[in-house]
């Protein structure tokens, strides 16, 4: 059986916003080692050396002005103007190699989304968990993310399917992806995250549900803080999962931020691996071809161990809990794949975090399921 390409090189490792930042790039290496310690690159998958992306393919989602900004500040150093492009703050510092960088993990999404193309039929599913930056807007970074890798592979994929989704079970609203397909009824996006209310983007609320001739195409499922499991699960499969499945994509891109983890230092929800997972094997589900591709995730406990997972399944492996012995990042967090203990979540937050999802269910079945004919 013909092993899945994974995009992957240590020169993705240079994006790297400094060493107080909470997106560390070590969180790449981390996971490629761990597939490598449970010998899926002899098995599953297949190394494949990224390529950074054609100015022209980023110029789809991004402007000139800003790709040109990125290019200026590639030296490290700043440049008058670049912070109406959202660079110099705190979530997005410049740094030596910020363009290289950039245009290297965007360029794994497209070689994604392009061997999807060129395999239909033998490639089902494509990785690059360097990619998942979904909050590059048209003409400014923010949230950690200066291009916006996702939307090129969508606009990849394009090139040949008349409807594709996008699907993102990052804890936080994929708000840039949205912004670029608000108004087209080609691309399903949609997106499960903690509320804006009490996270970062403050957007992804059930009414945003597209404009123009995209109008009923963005699909948001927002969350309250203490979410668990069973109330995120139950909330996708009610709401979200059947409007995806009746809008019958042809293929998929799955952003798999792993942050809604209870142990992420980021936000709130209280999922646990197993249980983020799930959504994942109902993505699978589906049948489509599937373009992986990484996200948020802070803990350096749960990121490997969750793309592993989410991996080996879109892979179709199954691998062992216990976590190889030779793995060398292997501590008292890393020790097995799944979670061996239960969020403790007081019967208050529990309740106000279901009457919370039960809410957005019924707003998102009131609003969308009659334009897809869903009961």
């Amino acid at each position: 059986m013909a092993r899945h390409p994974f995009f992957y090189s240590d020169r993705l490792l240079s994006y790297n916003m400094g060493p107080h930042h909470p997106m560390q790039p070590r969180r790449l290496k981390m996971t490629r080692d761990l597939l490598q310690c449970y010998g899926l690159f002899e098995s599953a998958l297949e190394l494949v050396e990224p390529q950074a992306a054609l100015v022209e393919d980023v110029a789809e989602v991004h402007s000139r002005g800003f790709i040109d900004m990125i290019g200026q500040l590639d030296a490290g150093r700043p440049v008058a103007g670049m912070q109406r492009y959202g660079f110099g703050g705190g979530d997005n510092p410049i740094f030596e190699g910020i363009y290289r960088s950039s245009m290297l993990y965007t360029g794994a999404s497209a070689q994604s989304a392009q061997a999807i193309l060129d395999g239909e039929g033998t490639c089902r599913v494509a990785f690059n968990i360097a990619g998942g930056l979904h909050h590059a807007h048209y003409d400014r970074a923010a949230g950690f993310c200066v291009l916006n890798d996702c939307a090129v592979a969508l606009r990849r994929l394009r090139k040949k399917y008349a409807r594709v989704a996008y699907v993102d079970i990052d804890v936080h609203h994929g708000d840039g992806v949205q912004e670029l397909f608000y108004a087209d009824p080609t691309v399903l996006t949609v997106s499960l995250h903690e509320s804006g209310r009490t996270l970062f983007p403050g957007t992804g609320f059930t009414d945003e549900i597209g404009i123009a001739e995209g109008e009923g195409y963005s699909v948001n499922l927002p969350f309250a803080p203490y979410t668990t499991d069973e109330i995120w699960l139950d909330a996708w499969r009610a709401s979200a999962l059947p409007i995806l499945r009746k809008f019958d994509p042809e293929a998929i891109v799955l952003q798999m931020g792993t942050d809604a983890h209870e142990l992420d230092p980021l936000a709130h929800v209280n999922l646990s691996a197993q249980g983020w997972l799930e959504a994942v094997k109902d993505v699978r589900g589906l049948g489509k071809p599937i373009v992986a591709i990484g996200g948020g995730g802070y803990n350096m406990t749960t990121v490997p161990r969750m793309w592993t997972l989410a991996i080996a399944t879109l892979a179709g492996v199954e691998l062992p809990d216990e976590i190889p012995e030779s793995y060398p990042h292997r501590t008292a967090g890393l020790t097995t794949l799944t979670d061996h203990s239960t969020p403790r979540v007081s019967h208050r937050d529990l309740e106000t975090a279901r009457r919370f999802a039960d809410r957005s269910v019924e707003e998102i079945r009131s609003v969308l399921f009659p334009r897809y004919e869903l009961n």
